[in-house]
């Protein structure tokens, strides 16, 4: 009740400030000399303090009327900037826009629709993605002992107007979800034991829907604004799919290249349980050959699997010789106890923990189906957020106006 009360009161003082004060520090009165006074109209504007009444001039000229007040106030449809501002990260944080409604409501007392969220987000995404993408680069002029990126793939539930066309792995070759690239960059330095650490706020992320092309596009700007031009060591990490290390031979020669340990053990695993088909023995495979990996031992592991599938049955050798296939051709990206030595990371977790906090906790939820336009607004935001550059951006706006 205590809050209640005052926000009433300083909703009636904003309002006053507003409508008869505020026109004339601004100098609203002031129109271009081809535009006249139409009338004044009353408007209801919701503030941080709540719903006040804005009574604005309208002028009119040849290319149309607008309310001077409206623009100089920063003014998207009824919302004030401190609102807008609100609406985005709840929109963009909370795991649905109805409950961003229910947040606004029990921590700010704003009684703002479900939908009217969704849509200020929709609004305002396109102009907080230009601004990330064009933002200036870091200021600062040291080099960087070593630059990390990552990048990797996951799939978003759509709504079946998206998914024309989208092969996937449903009996019917049909698709529920589309595949959007995720990106990061950070850089590290070694904690008390030696180990390689992300250095706090340093990891920014992007993501998108299109082609490898343009995303490694993207992913190369968002690395030279982090310094990728000065750093002595730029690493990139990634799974062992294909289209990672085309983008990488296509937008980062001269990187230093590492395949994800723990993917590389998934295909390890697969090739264990090919060799041997008890279980047990399997797993006491793996874990010996897993060891053997993080020593830099693949060559060895490659030799004795051929030297095995000489003795198996056409069918069985040609399916270890296709497994086989990955490990050659990441071999070079495989020397972990080389990497490790160097202080280098050699599993991807900044990337995949991505893929849960920005693309998951809010894209992924049950019942859930997108437009590709929708999420890509609300992760624009997301990516935003959680590179700590939010806050960077409403301010760049507030001193462009």
């Amino acid at each position: 009740m205590l809050r209640a009360a005052v926000q009433k009161d300083a909703a009636a003082l904003v309002e006053q400030f507003l409508n008869h004060e505020l026109p004339h520090l601004l100098a609203v009165d002031r129109h271009w000399s081809d535009e006249h006074l139409h009338s004044m109209r009353d408007r209801q504007v919701v503030t941080l303090f709540g719903p006040i009444h804005l009574r604005r001039a309208y002028y009119v000229g040849p290319h149309g009327g607008r309310f001077p007040l409206d623009e100089q106030l920063g003014l998207h449809q009824r919302y004030t900037p401190v609102v807008v501002q609100l609406m985005c990260w709840a929109g963009a944080m909370d795991p649905s826009f109805t409950q961003a409604s229910e947040v606004l409501h029990r921590f700010a007392t704003l009684e703002i629709p479900n939908r009217q969220i969704q849509r200020v987000v929709n609004d305002q995404a396109a102009g907080a993605l230009q601004w990330m993408q064009q933002r200036p680069a870091d200021k600062a002029t040291q080099p960087i002992p070593i630059l990390n990126i990552q990048t990797d793939m996951t799939g978003i539930p759509m709504r079946p107007e998206e998914l024309k066309g989208i092969k996937g792995k449903q009996p019917d070759g049909s698709a529920k979800t589309r595949q959007i690239k995720l990106g990061c960059v950070f850089t590290q330095s070694l904690d008390a034991d030696g180990e390689p650490q992300r250095d706090p706020f340093s990891c920014t992320y992007l993501s998108g829907f299109e082609d490898v092309s343009d995303f490694g596009k993207a992913l190369h700007a968002e690395a030279c604004k982090r310094g990728y031009t000065r750093a002595r060591t730029v690493v990139f990490l990634g799974d062992g799919a294909e289209w990672i290390w085309n983008m990488v031979a296509d937008r980062f020669r001269g990187v230093v290249q590492i395949v994800d340990f723990f993917h590389a053990c998934e295909h390890l695993y697969t090739l264990c349980e090919t060799l041997e088909k008890d279980p047990p023995r399997a797993q006491q495979l793996f874990d010996s050959w897993r060891h053997r990996l993080k020593l830099n031992g693949l060559p060895r592991i490659i030799a004795e699997v051929t030297e095995r599938a000489t003795a198996l049955d056409t069918d069985h050798a040609k399916d270890l010789i296709d497994q086989l296939a990955y490990f050659r051709t990441n071999a070079n990206r495989m020397t972990y106890r080389t990497f490790r030595r160097k202080g280098y990371f050699i599993g991807s977790g900044a990337i995949e923990g991505a893929c849960r906090h920005i693309v998951a906790q809010r894209a992924k939820l049950s019942g859930m189906r997108w437009s590709i336009p929708g999420v890509a607004h609300v992760l624009a935001f997301r990516c935003l957020i959680k590179s700590n550059l939010f806050d960077d951006y409403w301010k760049s706006r507030s001193l462009a106006a």
